[in-house]
């Protein structure tokens, strides 16, 4: 992949050197790298990648220019608790077993029906300022 464009090119390098996530900075850099004559393999390869991933990388930077750098919005693992459902029962159940936290989460895991671990429920406690007494 060639970049003729001397501003585009200036933008991928400060992408690279700069770029909020790593996922840019890396597809900044293997772009970069292509337009310096290295191979497809050899990138997959620096970055720890299959070459799928960079020819992904590739074709969407040529449909989408700078803007296919950046991650898609709803990537990732999706909450298992959600603030607007789930925060008035664990607070129920934490306020009436303030001191046995353990016995508040299986009671919340019982009655909403969802597989959780306690450091995830633990984790809901701090995000959202629900107090227990002893963790």
């Amino acid at each position: 992949m060639k970049i003729i464009d001397k501003q585009i090119l200036k933008q991928l390098i400060d992408i690279r050197d700069n770029g909020k996530s790593k996922q840019e900075r890396t597809r900044a850099g293997a772009i970069i790298l292509s337009n310096s004559d290295v191979h497809l393999n050899d990138i997959a390869r620096i970055f720890n990648v299959t070459t799928r991933s960079v020819f992904g990388w590739f074709k969407e930077f040529k449909d989408d220019g700078i803007s296919s750098l950046k991650c898609k919005t709803g990537r990732g693992r999706k909450l298992l608790l959600d603030v607007d459902k789930h925060k008035s029962i664990v607070e129920k159940h934490i306020s009436n077993y303030p001191h046995q936290p353990k016995k508040a989460f299986a009671l919340t895991v019982e009655e909403i029906g969802i597989k959780m671990s306690y450091d995830t429920f633990k984790l809901f406690l701090k995000k959202h300022s629900i107090s227990a007494i002893n963790e």
